[in-house]
């Protein structure tokens, strides 16, 4: 591995939370020449570090990132203070299933967050003023009140403005492969949409769940999809609503934001294994398969497709935790808008900062995981802190690229096991005794 010189010709490939904070402590290091490439302006339509909202909370079970949430908090609260709207995270469970919430608890106690347990749902629905039938029933869990959310698309645009005040340049364009040396010891360059080639000195790849068609992991990561979907309230719900902190029930993995305050707009989601999409990845030396998101041809004036419905798994998870949490008549609503957001998910879900084994000049920086988005003021520091090789040894070693692949549970996930989106969309989908409740007809709850 060799760490680039100030002056080195430096590409970095995506434009999202990884890529532009990068890109931003890489300038701020002092480093002249960087070029970032995606395939349109950011905050990419179809990338992860797009939509109205993201959480950002400090409740792990892994205190190395509930320390790098706290440091982040620092920025969301100051310099990105008009992007971030704490309003607490309430997490629950039921209470045979309290393994990740017990350690996420232990966590932030002893970094000193405020928090407020509730033995029982009925405990919280009375703390929160909820008043429909049955909310957050047979569940237990705490109020983590320093937590909040961030207006992901309004940050990202944030912070790729001061990449390009800072000298940054931006080329719009898809990266069909990465040019190498004879020997493939050395990266020479990235071949961009249409067969040019942009020659560089030392490469960055920040690609997110694209990040395996570039580079083949070797299992170590894999595009997950995983569902989102909006719906429309009125001003006078808004008004009932907007008091709510974050809900996520940690065993159907459904989550849940306060209503927006611009659009008034609910936004619910699943954090669970999720869909793959297998494609063929062809370059000039192989073909293989790897899950990816579906393409958009950007170049050619193409958008990502508008949907207002979801596979029927992911629909009725979503439909019951609104009904848990908001009550039936706002659960039973039409979707005004829906999404699949792709994770880019490694083994061990820990992200994945390093050089490319036997590549001098190539660094990874990707594995969000569907919790990278809340350290967009600082993971770059962390990535570019690897790329000198100056970081702590315990966390250059818990981001490295691993040569002993062995997967680790993430107890954080819930819901159905991993999955198709071609088997999801078509309904045949596994049965798990943690979604044993799916497809309840929400009208009886």
């Amino acid at each position: 591995m060799t760490p680039p010189s100030k002056d080195a010709r430096i590409v970095i490939v995506g434009a999202g939370a990884f890529g532009l904070s990068t890109a931003y402590y890489l300038l701020a290091s002092g480093y002249s020449s960087i070029t970032i490439l995606d395939r349109t302006t950011p905050p990419v339509p179809d990338g992860s570090s797009v939509d109205i909202s993201r959480i950002v909370r400090a409740d792990y079970d892994d205190i190395v990132y509930a320390n790098m949430v706290v440091e982040a908090l620092e920025l969301w609260k100051t310099e990105y203070k008009e992007f971030y709207y704490p309003c607490g995270l309430l997490s629950m469970t039921p209470t045979d299933n309290p393994k990740y919430l017990a350690d996420a608890l232990a966590n932030v106690s002893g970094i000193g967050l405020p928090v407020t347990q509730f033995s029982s749902g009925q405990e919280a629905a009375q703390f929160l003023k909820l008043t429909h039938e049955k909310p957050l029933d047979g569940l237990a869990g705490y109020l983590s009140h320093d937590a909040g959310w961030a207006y992901a698309a309004k940050a990202t645009e944030h912070l790729f403005r001061k990449c390009i005040q800072l000298g940054a340049v931006f080329i719009k364009s898809k990266v069909d492969e990465i040019i190498y040396s004879a020997d493939r010891t050395i990266v020479t360059g990235v071949q961009l949409d249409g067969g040019k080639m942009l020659r560089c000195d030392f490469a960055v790849i920040a690609a997110g769940a694209w990040t395996d068609t570039l580079v083949p992991s070797e299992s170590r990561m894999m595009a997950t999809g995983q569902p989102v979907a909006f719906i429309q309230l009125t001003e006078e719900e808004y008004i009932k609503y907007k008091h709510l902190p974050i809900y996520i029930n940690f065993v159907s993995g459904f989550y849940v934001f306060p209503p927006h305050p611009e659009s008034h707009i609910v936004k619910a989601a699943r954090h669970s294994y999720g869909y793959t999409n297998y494609r063929t990845v062809a370059t000039s030396s192989s073909s293989r398969e790897s899950s990816q998101p579906p393409e958009i041809a950007y170049s050619k004036g193409a958008t990502p497709p508008v949907r207002t419905t979801l596979p029927k798994d992911a629909e009725d998870c979503l439909r019951l935790g609104l009904a848990e949490y908001f009550g039936c008549n706002i659960a039973e609503r039409d979707f005004v808008k829906a999404r699949i957001c792709w994770y880019n998910d490694t083994l061990t879900k820990d992200f994945l900062f390093d050089y490319l084994p036997g590549v001098d000049n190539l660094f990874i920086a990707t594995g969000g995981s569907g919790h990278g988005f809340k350290f967009l003021p600082i993971i770059g520091k962390y990535s570019v802190g690897i790329i000198e090789q100056t970081l702590p040894t315990d966390l250059l070693d818990k981001f490295k690229w691993r040569t002993d692949i062995q997967k680790k549970e993430d107890l954080s996930r819930g819901g159905t096991p991993l999955m198709t989106l071609q088997d999801a969309e078509a309904g045949v989908y596994p049965i798990t005794n943690a979604e044993s409740t799916q497809g309840v007809n929400i009208s009886t709850l």
